[in-house]
C-alpha cells in the first residue's frame, strides 16, 4: 500500500474518531439535569445520593446489585444498574430492582461495623465483592412495609455511613406526612399494591400515568 492509502485510512480513523465523539457528547447528560428529571418525575427534593451496593434485606429482591442510593424530601430510592459486557463480551444476567421507602415507614437508621453485619449472616456478600465504604460501616435501613411488617434494609456505599445515618434522621424529623396513602392502587404490571399518586412502580420500575 503506497502513502497516499496509509493517509486514506488515518483520516478515515480520525473522522470516525470525531463522529463517535460528537455523538457521544450529545447524548450526554449533565448532573444537574439528571436530578432536575429525578426530581419532577418523583415529585421530591434531592437531599443525598451515592454510588451504592444493595446487600439484602428487601422481600422480593436477593441478589447483590450495584446502583444509585439517594435521599428524596419524602423518600429512601434505590435504583441499580445494568452492567456492560465483560471482556469476552459477554452480557451478565440482570434484574432491574428498584424501590422506594417512605420517610414515614423508616423506623431506625443504624450505621454498622463489618463485624455485626458478618454476625447477621452477610459473609458472602462480604468477602466476594471488594468494599465501597472508606471505613468498615454499613448502613441498616430499618422499616416497616405496606404490610405493616418490620423489614431491614443493608448497603454498602461510598457515602459514609454515617452521612447516610445522619441525613435520613434529620430528613425524617423534617418530613411533614401530607395524607399518607390516600387509597390504594395496584401496578399494571406486576400487580404489588402501590400509591396511586406514583409515577413509577417501586417494586418492578413500571412507568405509570
Amino acid at each position: 500500500m503506497d502513502t497516499w492509502g496509509y493517509l486514506l485510512i488515518a483520516g478515515l480513523l480520525v473522522l470516525f474518531a470525531f463522529l463517535w465523539g460528537a455523538r457521544r457528547k450529545g447524548s450526554s447528560v449533565s448532573v444537574s439535569e439528571f436530578w432536575q428529571e429525578k426530581e419532577k418525575e418523583f415529585g421530591e427534593n434531592k437531599i443525598l445520593s451515592g454510588f451504592s451496593r444493595y446487600l439484602g434485606g428487601h422481600p422480593r429482591f436477593e441478589a447483590v446489585s450495584d446502583g444509585l442510593l439517594f435521599l428524596m424530601s419524602k423518600s429512601l430510592w434505590f435504583e441499580n444498574f445494568e452492567k456492560g459486557p465483560n471482556i469476552f463480551g459477554i452480557t451478565p444476567p440482570f434484574e432491574k430492582v428498584i424501590f422506594r421507602i417512605l420517610l414515614s415507614q423508616i423506623e431506625e437508621v443504624e450505621s454498622l461495623p463489618e463485624k455485626e453485619l458478618l454476625k447477621r449472616g452477610f459473609e458472602s456478600q462480604l468477602w466476594r465483592y471488594r468494599r465501597l465504604s472508606p471505613r468498615p460501616f454499613y448502613l441498616a435501613v430499618k422499616y416497616k412495609d405496606e404490610w405493616e411488617r418490620e423489614r431491614t434494609l443493608y448497603f454498602d456505599s461510598m457515602v459514609d455511613a454515617d452521612t447516610w445515618k445522619q441525613e435520613l434522621e434529620r430528613a425524617k424529623s423534617n418530613y411533614i406526612p401530607e395524607e399518607e396513602i390516600k387509597e390504594s392502587g395496584v401496578c399494571p404490571q406486576c400487580g404489588k399494591k402501590i400509591d396511586p399518586d406514583f409515577k413509577l412502580c417501586p417494586y418492578c420500575g413500571c412507568r405509570l400515568s
